[in-house]
């Protein structure tokens, strides 16, 4: 998998938190779900989907893949990697979506952008391992395809975010 140079944070050290401090949670603690209890799906119950329906895919409809064709990559082809080159990395060398990082910056999954609240999540095997929905915050809650809640991007602050589990532990960029 070839990663272009301006998503790569191995190449380009403004996207890398080993040496961006400003992208990086534990040295800026604005963007730090422990320290900022406004990203905290924990304490903030607007970003937490359990607290709050409107995020929650078992009782928002909209935000269901299941249950809403046009979010899903199964029924709607034009955000299926396998069956449109444009979203597919593997042979589009010009994808626009984002890219998973590791905390050791290997590339994990990508992806695709399907509008402003809604990101669908694949492996390189083009599998769909994931989906996120949009929260207040101008971050995301990941589900899982059995929608359950998984992890939740927040912004690092520089057109990108970072990733934490549940218990708001770092484990992941996305650029």
């Amino acid at each position: 998998m070839i990663i272009p140079r301006d998503k790569n944070p191995q190449l380009n050290r403004l996207l890398n938190p080993n040496l961006n401090r400003q992208i990086n949670p534990i040295l800026n603690r604005n963007i730090n779900p422990i320290l900022n209890r406004n990203i905290n799906p924990i304490l903030n119950r607007n970003i937490n989907p359990v607290l709050n329906r409107n995020i929650n895919p078992v009782l928002n409809r909209n935000i269901n893949p299941v249950l809403n064709r046009n979010i899903n990559p199964v029924l709607n082809r034009n955000i299926n990697p396998k069956l449109n080159r444009n979203i597919n990395p593997n042979i589009n060398y010009n994808f626009n979506g984002y890219f998973r990082f590791d905390r050791n910056l290997q590339v994990t999954h990508f992806i695709v952008v399907v509008d402003r609240n809604i990101f669908q999540i694949f492996d390189f095997n083009l599998n769909n391992s994931a989906f996120a929905v949009g929260h207040m915050q101008g971050g995301f809650i990941i589900f899982d395809s059995s929608n359950q809640y998984i992890s939740h991007y927040e912004s690092d602050s520089q057109n990108g975010f970072n990733e934490f589990d549940r218990n708001n532990n770092w484990i992941g960029i996305i650029k």
